[in-house]
């Protein structure tokens, strides 16, 4: 049996991976870290991708970040499921300049077949955040 400790640790390690697989534009490996639902709705336009758009978003460049970090994180437990609380701080590639979005989020994931997969991102833009 895992510790409420060990499951949060796990749930931060998955997200960071998951952060580091959208700079890298890596379709595959996002790919893995989400459940078959996922949803991903945007802070600047309150758009929702599915799974499928996010996915396909990446090998067409349509989305490219330099840099996504997170702070100010807390993660909340219940069987199966982590919600997870914070800011970010995206440098987002534009054709003609970096765009900064500063958000807080919310995530939730769940565990399947003992990994846990993304199955909701919401970010809400923060303006004139330092």
């Amino acid at each position: 049996m895992t510790t409420t400790h060990e499951r949060e640790t796990a749930v931060r390690e998955v997200t960071q991976r998951w952060l580091d697989a959208t700079v890298a534009a890596d379709a595959d490996t996002l790919d893995s870290l989400l459940e078959e639902g996922y949803t991903f709705t945007h802070a600047t336009t309150a758009i929702t991708d599915t799974r499928e758009e996010w996915l396909d978003s990446f090998p067409s460049g349509r989305r490219r970040y330099k840099s996504w970090k997170i702070f100010d994180v807390s993660v909340r437990l219940f069987p199966g499921t982590a919600i997870m609380t914070g800011r970010g701080r995206q440098e987002i590639v534009r054709p003609d300049e970096i765009f900064v979005l500063n958000t807080s989020f919310t995530n939730v994931w769940v565990e399947q077949d003992g990994r846990w997969v993304l199955a909701v991102w919401q970010a809400t833009l923060v303006p004139d955040a330092p």
